[in-house]
């Protein structure tokens, strides 16, 4: 990782760009696969790849059409799908992202080995939930004329994964640090899958999400003196 350009924010449309407000001087992060100039690389080290890194996902777009496509596929429930855009649209975790004072005093009280850890939980979170943004954004356009009702959930799919990256790198700001979201975009591998293994890959990865922020929640509430 190199240390580059000010901090990105999330948009309401999920877009990253360039933040206008005032704030004390925050270090971007690169991550990439690839070396990095010596200068850029100074400060802090790419994540290597392995199974567990997170990644950036594209799949067979024209595939998907065909599967959502009422049509084509007579096993679709119509019904289904517009009960959950309504779930989407009603958007029950709206409030739940909140942060306060305490944010920042806690981030600045860890120091040493699980400084780094934390910070390199972040780091490996917001890429992931990014990296859930980009593909859902992708898969919302690609279908809107197909089926806008899936399409829509899509997009909101990806509202709510544009909302959890932006908050973990809130959490990276605590530490004076923030992903170049946009520069992963353009520079980081993206891994093909097949669709039905899209599926597989995004339901277990939300619910290893749920167990992972749990299990580190109910953690915290046993031990107040880490919080």
């Amino acid at each position: 990782m190199a240390l580059v350009k000010p901090i990105l924010k999330f948009c309401p449309s999920g877009t990253p760009r360039p933040s206008s407000c005032r704030k004390p001087p925050l270090f971007s992060v690169r991550m990439s696969s690839t070396a990095t100039s010596a200068k850029k690389a100074a400060g802090k080290q790419a994540i290597k790849e392995s199974l567990l890194t997170p990644r950036f996902y594209t799949t067979d777009f024209e595939e998907m059409e065909r599967l959502f496509n009422t049509e084509i596929n007579k096993n679709l429930k119509e019904d289904e799908f517009v009960s959950l855009l309504q779930e989407f649209k009603t958007d029950y975790n709206q409030t739940h992202f909140v942060r306060n004072k305490e944010f920042k005093e806690a981030a600045d009280k860890l120091q040493g080995p699980l400084r780094q850890i934390f910070v390199e939980f972040l780091e490996r979170s917001c890429t992931a939930e990014f990296s859930g943004f980009l593909l859902y954004k992708e898969l919302s356009r690609r279908l809107k004329k197909t089926n806008p009702i899936v399409a829509e959930i899509f997009s909101l799919m990806s509202r709510d994964e544009a909302r959890h990256a932006g908050f973990l790198n809130k959490g990276l700001a605590d530490f004076n640090l923030a992903l170049d979201l946009g520069f992963l975009t353009k520079a980081r591998k993206y891994t093909f899958f097949k669709p039905k293994f899209i599926f597989y890959a995004t339901y277990l990865s939300e619910k290893i999400g749920y167990w992972r922020y749990i299990t580190i929640y109910r953690h915290l509430k046993a031990n107040p003196e880490y919080t």
